[in-house]
Formats: C-alpha cells, sequence, structure tokens
C-alpha cells in the first residue's frame, strides 16, 4: 500500500528537513520553503493527502493561503490541511479554524505526536470518504423515490382526469398529455362494441398502416406484452401501445405499474361512455315511440269522434224519414244511447293513455335534464387544477 503524500511548507530550512525525516518512515515527504514553489507544484497537478503549512512565513500567512486553496474555484489537490505557529494562543488557534485548516499544531512540535496527528487526520479523510459516499447513496435514493413518486403523482392525475371523460377524443386527449409530459411516444386504440375500431398516433395524429396492423394483432395478448423496447397494454375495450420503453430502466418499471393501472381506468371509462351511450339512444327509442304513439291516440279519437258524429245524424235524419212504430223508435234510441254510452268511456280509456304517456315523456326529460347537467358540470371543471 502506497504512503500517503505530505507537503511542507516552511522558510525554515533546518525544520523542513527535521520534519521530513521524522515524517518518512510513514509518509512520502515533499519540501517547499515558499508559497510560490507550493503553488507551482500543485499546478503540476501533484495531490497530496495533507499540507502541513507554518503560519508565519518571510512575508505572508499559512492562515491567508490556506483560506485561498480552500475558497478558489477549481478544487485543491490538497485533502486535509495542518497549521503550525509558534504561539499556541487562542487568536492563532481561531485563525486556524476560521481559514479551514482541519488541525492546528503549536512549535515545538513532537514528532511521535506529529506522526500520530497524521495518521489520525488519514483516518478522518477516510471516514469522511465512506460519509460521503453514503451520502451520494442516499441522495441518489432519494433522487431516484422524488422522481418515482412525482411519475406515480402524474399517473394518479392522469386517472383522476379520465373519470371525468365523457368522449373517446377527450380520453385520447388526457393520454397523450401524459405521455408528453413523461417523454413517451405511442398509440391508443379504442373498440367500441359494434363499432369500427379507432386508431390515435400521439405524435402523427394518425397510426401508420403497421402500427394499427399490430395492435389488431396483439389485442388479445395478456394485459402487458412486452416486445422489445416496446410494450402493448390490453383491455377489451382498448388498447394502448408504447413504443420508447428502454430495456432495464427505472423508469420503465414505474411506467409499466403506472400504465397497467391507467389502462383499467381508460377500460372502466369506455364501458361508462358506452352506457351513457346507450342510454341516449335508448331515451330517443322511448321519446320518439311515446311521441308516435299519442299521435295515433289522438287521430284516432278524432277518427272515432267523427264516425259516432256521422252515425247519431244518420239516425237523427232517419227518424223522419222512415215510418217507424213507437217500439221500433225506442230501440232504435235505445241503440244511439248505448253506443254513445261506450264512446263516452273510450273516450276515458284515451284520457288515461294519454296521461300515463305524457308522464313516460315527463321521465324522458328529466332524465335528459340530468345528463345535461352533468354535461355543464364536466365543462366548468378547471383542467388546470393538479393534485400535485
Amino acid at each position: 500500500m502506497s504512503k500517503p503524500n505530505v507537503l511542507i511548507i516552511d522558510d525554515d530550512t533546518n525544520y523542513l528537513e527535521l520534519l521530513a525525516e521524522g515524517l518518512e518512515d510513514n509518509f512520502s515527504v515533499s519540501c517547499v520553503d515558499t508559497l510560490q514553489k507550493a503553488e507551482k507544484l500543485l499546478q503540476s497537478d501533484v495531490a497530496f493527502d495533507i499540507a502541513l503549512v507554518d503560519e508565519n512565513l518571510t512575508d505572508e500567512k499559512g492562515s491567508t493561503w490556506i483560506q485561498k486553496q480552500k475558497t478558489q474555484t477549481d478544487k485543491s489537490t490538497v485533502k486535509s490541511f495542518v497549521l503550525y505557529s509558534g504561539l499556541a494562543n487562542e487568536e492563532s488557534i481561531l485563525r486556524g479554524l476560521a481559514c479551514g485548516a482541519d488541525d492546528f499544531l503549536a512549535k515545538p512540535i513532537s514528532l511521535r505526536a506529529l506522526n500520530t496527528k497524521l495518521e489520525k487526520l488519514i483516518e478522518y479523510q477516510h471516514t469522511l470518504h465512506q460519509y460521503e459516499d453514503e451520502l451520494k447513496s442516499k441522495d441518489s435514493v432519494i433522487h431516484i423515490s422524488m422522481a418515482q413518486a412525482s411519475k406515480y403523482g402524474s399517473c394518479m392525475q392522469l386517472t383522476s382526469k379520465l373519470n371525468s371523460c365523457l368522449s373517446y377524443e377527450e380520453i385520447r386527449d388526457d393520454v397523450f398529455n401524459y405521455f408528453t409530459n413523461m417523454g413517451l411516444e405511442g398509440c391508443i386504440a379504442f373498440y367500441p362494441m359494434g363499432e369500427k375500431p379507432i386508431f390515435y398516433h400521439s405524435k402523427k395524429g394518425v397510426c401508420s398502416p403497421v402500427e394499427i396492423e399490430v395492435m389488431e394483432l396483439l389485442k388479445s395478448k395478456p394485459r402487458l406484452f412486452r416486445f422489445g423496447t416496446r410494450t402493448i397494454f390490453n383491455h377489451p375495450l382498448v388498447s394502448i401501445l408504447i413504443l420508447n420503453l428502454e430495456e432495464g430502466s427505472v423508469d420503465t418499471d414505474i411506467f409499466i405499474d403506472a400504465l397497467a393501472s391507467v389502462i383499467e381506468c381508460v377500460g372502466a371509462r369506455m364501458e361508462f361512455i358506452l352506457y351513457k351511450n346507450s342510454l341516449i339512444a335508448v331515451q330517443e327509442q322511448i321519446q320518439n315511440a311515446v311521441l308516435t304513439t299519442k299521435k295515433m291516440v289522438e287521430i284516432s279519437k278524432h277518427h272515432q269522434q267523427e264516425i259516432m258524429n256521422e252515425i247519431v245524424q244518420n239516425i237523427g235524419l232517419s227518424f223522419h224519414v222512415l215510418d217507424l212504430s213507437e217500439e221500433q223508435e225506442e230501440h232504435l234510441t235505445n241503440l244511439v244511447h248505448n253506443a254513445l254510452k261506450k264512446h263516452s268511456q273510450d273516450d276515458i280509456n284515451f284520457l288515461e293513455v294519454s296521461a300515463l304517456l305524457d308522464s313516460t315523456l315527463q321521465s324522458v326529460d328529466k332524465l335528459k335534464n340530468l345528463n345535461d347537467t352533468r354535461q355543464l358540470r364536466h365543462d366548468d371543471v378547471d383542467d388546470e387544477d393538479e393534485l400535485f
């Protein structure tokens, strides 16, 4: 194992030789008698574990030079600084701390104590290096965790928006906005029951023939199916094809987990939209059937009234033309009376049927108003609202 490198800076050459001899068994020592020589040595990219610097040099202060080294923009090639001085008063010790030195020594220096001090300083550097590595590792974990939380948060925000979508176009736009924000590229295919499939591309707008063919081919695969850098997420009513998921990336695992949930949310929303559209179609059919029936009842009632009027008129005229006995006139009168009585009952039936039809129309109108109100509330939602 190589010895730690130590640089000694002192304008007393005899003292330099003394310190060098006392440290050479445990350290690789370099000596200079001026700060200018030290600067030149450091500029040659020679790295030192420790710089041992005298405070009182000829025209300069060692503490000032150490402070300059610690505060320079370019990283210093010296890991630790030790300041020593012939004065061991409070001011000198505080100056050592203020300039950024890692330790302070007072002259005269015991060579045994100096070796011990420097060895402990090397141990301190190792401990500090391990601590820095640990901090970097924790920072990396925190960074990854924050990135994961952000991506999962974006996914939750997407599912919240999808729960308010009332059309395939709204679903497409929300999913593709998520793609853009996450740096993804892909396609979405809708398979509404009883209708032709609908295909969209997040960047081109329309899918190429091969993209459509691939999605048609893979829509029967499991909910998640990977092939190379591409992944398809399937639901009986919808498929999402991602074209740029890299293998082995942390983000890839996050997106797979997120989109596996998104596809279920989109499928559930598709089911709701299909149910809603079917309900609207049934409403329209009921409304048309009721209106037609009501019109037919009114026409039938009108025709019946015309027939009754004609019968009454003809019978009334026949009384004056025919030479009838009293018994015959009474019989005919009873016939007219019974016919009118029956007609009155039919009028009651017609009124009841009309009332039921009117009630049905009112129920259909209420249901339509409810749908219109929900649509209005949906339109009033601020698209800029965020969950995170």
